[in-house]
């Protein structure tokens, strides 16, 4: 509650608005509307437009994915799966989940650090002028994540499977750890990607991703109980891997071979719709 009174605020309006005194006042003295055009319905549905630009549509979709493997499914399962298998009492099940809480410091501190000195290494010097390399670029960083997520799937399913019953070990707690560090990189890298990609909708892309990402995980928990009985936890862990790498890895490698292509043309058609409308 105190970060939401005294955080800065992030948002900023480029264009149509003036800007007065010093960047801390904007960020942190100015409880003012930052947008002064008229509210409108439209605007309470137009995130979900979004769906029409493919670097906005496919990271999200692989990021949902990802994050209803690791972090609904860890949230949801672990109490039905370790309360029958280890007979564990409320402190002892509660102490599970520290996997993915360390796992997700780790991976943000992490993801930021990491995705930021990729394209600085990258950014070159052409003329005298520092020229950033395309947003696909960042998406190699993505793998990393992915493959983390589908190791520490691995691991957590293969290694519960395999523990007797009464007779806890750590290992499944490590592969959470794993799994958690992995999705917080698919998520820093995947929704900055889709802000660099068009910052002209960076306010509405975070409703969008949202909207995407609990739908989907809201449907989850429907379905985790049969697979896990049906498959068992390592069968269950194996085929969400699975999915992960055909579902989220194929889509952004397509999306790193053709998005800087599609997003010209779609810039392109843009502009000369623009000059139909304008009679040029």
């Amino acid at each position: 509650m105190l970060f939401f009174f005294l955080g800065p605020e992030t948002r900023y309006i480029r264009q149509g608005v003036h800007h007065k005194g010093s960047a801390f006042h904007q960020e942190y003295l100015n409880f003012s509307r930052l947008d002064p055009s008229p509210l409108r319905l439209f605007e309470f549905l137009q995130p979900i437009l979004l769906y029409k630009y493919a670097s906005i549509l496919i990271p999200t979709v692989a990021y949902a994915i990802v994050f209803n493997f690791v972090s609904v499914l860890m949230t949801v399962e672990i109490p039905q799966i370790f309360i029958p298998k280890f007979g564990f009492n409320p402190q002892q099940l509660g102490l599970q989940f520290l996997g993915m809480i360390v796992g997700s410091v780790l991976g943000e501190a992490l993801a930021g650090w990491l995705s930021d000195k990729w394209m600085n290494a990258r950014t070159k010097t052409v003329g005298g002028h520092l020229v950033r390399p395309p947003p696909e670029f960042r998406l190699w960083i993505s793998h990393l994540g992915f493959v983390l997520v589908i190791a520490g799937l691995i691991v957590f399913g293969v290694q519960t499977e395999n523990a007797q019953s009464m007779h806890w070990n750590i290992t499944p707690i490590i592969g959470i750890a794993i799994a958690s560090v992995g999705n917080q990189i698919v998520t820093t890298v995947l929704v900055t990607y889709a802000v660099d990609s068009h910052p002209e909708h960076s306010s509405s892309i975070g409703t969008f991703v949202n909207l995407v990402r609990s739908t989907w995980a809201f449907i989850g928990p429907f379905y985790f109980p049969e697979m896990i009985a049906t498959l068992k936890v390592s069968g269950a862990c194996g085929l969400m891997a699975g999915i992960t790498a055909v579902c989220s890895i194929l889509p952004i490698l397509v999306l790193q071979r053709w998005g800087t292509a599609w997003r010209e043309l779609r810039v392109k058609n843009t502009e000369r719709g623009d000059e139909v409308s304008r009679g040029d």
